[in-house]
């Protein structure tokens, strides 16, 4: 019998129909372009992908926030009303302060409901990375596990979940100051595409560079190939910044390994996509923890 409600956030980027399969939701955070204000809704009912990264190619910004009041609210006195407790599995806290936001605002509730406990986890993680690690916690959650337990096992496997990732430009990274790099890998932009991965420290770090389009996706999908694990019984989360052709080649060079069982495409969600920018790819999956970390 299920024992806790698990909800991640709009930076996990879990589709509609896993979401569904694990009975898993998520609190929604904000964002604003072309001075509209949107919820970062990860159906994109309000705003479709290629209209976002379209409004980002003629140069506005996508200016995000945290997670909503009314979302945890809500959603979590949901839970609490049904005899649920809650496992907010959030944002990396370097990434974004919506765990502590998060926590905030559910302290009425944890006094209107005292039996009831909510636990806020730093996955460490963002984009699919952090989907997966939701989906894995809320499998969890379907096979009878408590939270605390769920949470011990996640916390000594939570450098496993990793992302592998480029993008088209690297002005995007400068204006957004999310990605962790040294000043010296932004001196030279021509043709220069960065390889970004999630780092044992909960940052985005930009820890090597490559020159061309294709060679950087020929790498990310490498490093994918050399640290998967059991990856013929692993599904691989490709996310793109509508560029659906290049996460297209992605898969099928995944796939031709003959490593891997199944290859599930997505558009990149735009939390994350206000920070890299149109055109990025990103690579998502189970794999050897790991050890790479940024400077601070």
């Amino acid at each position: 019998m299920k024992k806790f409600q698990v909800l991640t956030d709009s930076t996990s980027d879990v589709e509609k129909k896993f979401r569904e399969k694990y009975e898993l939701d998520y609190l929604k955070m904000v964002f604003t372009i072309n001075s509209h204000d949107y919820d970062a809704d990860l159906d994109w009912n309000d705003i479709k992908p290629e209209e976002y990264y379209g409004l980002m190619r003629k140069g506005y910004r996508s200016v995000t926030g945290q997670v909503k009041a009314s979302e945890v609210e809500t959603k979590v006195e949901k839970a609490f009303a049904s005899g649920l407790d809650v496992l907010y599995l959030a944002c990396s806290a370097k990434l974004s302060g919506s765990i502590s936001t998060a926590k905030m605002y559910a302290e009425d509730l944890l006094k209107k409901y005292p039996d009831r406990k909510l636990i806020c986890f730093d996955s460490m993680r963002s984009n699919y990375a952090e989907g997966i690690m939701a989906m894995d916690a809320a499998q969890m959650a379907l096979d009878g596990l408590t939270i605390d337990e769920c949470v011990a096992k996640l916390e000594d496997e939570r450098l496993k979940y990793q992302t592998f990732a480029t993008v088209g430009s690297l002005e995007w990274l400068k204006k957004a100051g999310r990605v962790k790099a040294t000043a010296a890998f932004f001196g030279n932009l021509f043709a220069v595409k960065p390889i970004i991965i999630g780092d044992a420290k909960g940052n985005n770090y930009a820890y090597k560079k490559v020159k061309g389009r294709k060679p950087s996706l020929d790498d990310i999908i490498a490093s994918t190939l050399d640290r998967i694990e059991d990856g013929e019984n692993q599904t691989v989360y490709v996310a793109h910044a509508d560029c659906p052709q290049d996460a297209e080649y992605v898969k099928e060079k995944l796939l031709a390994s003959g490593k891997i069982k199944e290859v599930n495409i997505s558009a990149l969600g735009p939390i994350i996509g206000a920070t890299t920018g149109p055109d990025t790819v990103s690579i998502n999956f189970y794999g050897k923890k790991i050890d790479i970390a940024g400077e601070e």
